[in-house]
């Protein structure tokens, strides 16, 4: 791992220095890293395995934005999962119910039928963070509408916020979920209403929702 010993400035400035000198040089490179982000960074495609078995290949924004299965979406950068049943199929989408009755809107992966067990998978920064009860999102723009559906809402509550420098983690607790984080950009005054504790409406459209059976 060349980079390992590295603080973060420079690590991240060797790897646009490694990227561009392997794009002008047009040689193929051998890099080992346990840093996904590094390997995503200086990648053109990534495959992705799981007990020696390849799960996708493909390039870098596609296995982030269309991951082909639950495994690739929670190995790949950061996913809440959401655990429910198909409950009606449309094409592409399906609507999703989660184990408390909440019915949801998302994009369906797969053969699934209706009436089959399924995780779905959103990514945290496509949340939008809205306080309970709350009409819309906080910077005033409309809720996404996909397949005739609109924006999909969960209810929960606000547990902690993690400070990253560019943006703050909101963990959430979800009734019958595992734990929802939220990732809110610094500077748009989103989190001023919010404390530990506070009720919150979690907000997303359905094209983001991924639906693996």
């Amino acid at each position: 791992e060349p980079l390992g010993a590295l603080d973060k400035q420079l690590r991240e400035h060797m790897q646009y220095e490694l990227k561009a000198l392997h794009e002008k040089l047009g040689v193929t490179f051998v890099y080992v890293t346990h840093d996904q982000g590094e390997a995503l960074t200086m990648s053109d495609r990534v495959a992705v395995f799981d007990k020696g078995v390849v799960q996708q290949l493909d390039t870098v924004d596609r296995l982030y934005e269309s991951p082909c299965n639950e495994f690739v979406a929670n190995f790949i950068g950061d996913s809440n999962r959401l655990r429910g049943t198909i409950a009606r199929v449309d094409g592409e989408f399906c609507e999703f119910h989660l184990n408390d009755g909440t019915k949801l809107v998302g994009r369906r992966i797969g053969d699934a039928a209706e009436g089959a067990p399924a995780v779905a998978c959103i990514r945290p920064e496509r949340m939008n963070l809205a306080a309970h009860g709350a009409n819309g999102h906080l910077d005033g723009q409309a809720d996404a509408r996909a397949n005739g559906a609109a924006a999909n809402r969960l209810t929960g509550e606000a547990r902690s916020l993690i400070y990253f420098g560019d943006h703050v983690r909101m963990r959430c607790a979800v009734p019958g979920q595992d734990e929802c984080f939220v990732k809110v950009p610094l500077g748009t005054g989103a989190l001023d209403a919010f404390s530990p504790g506070a009720p919150v409406s979690l907000a997303f459209a359905p094209e983001h929702l991924r639906v693996f059976a």
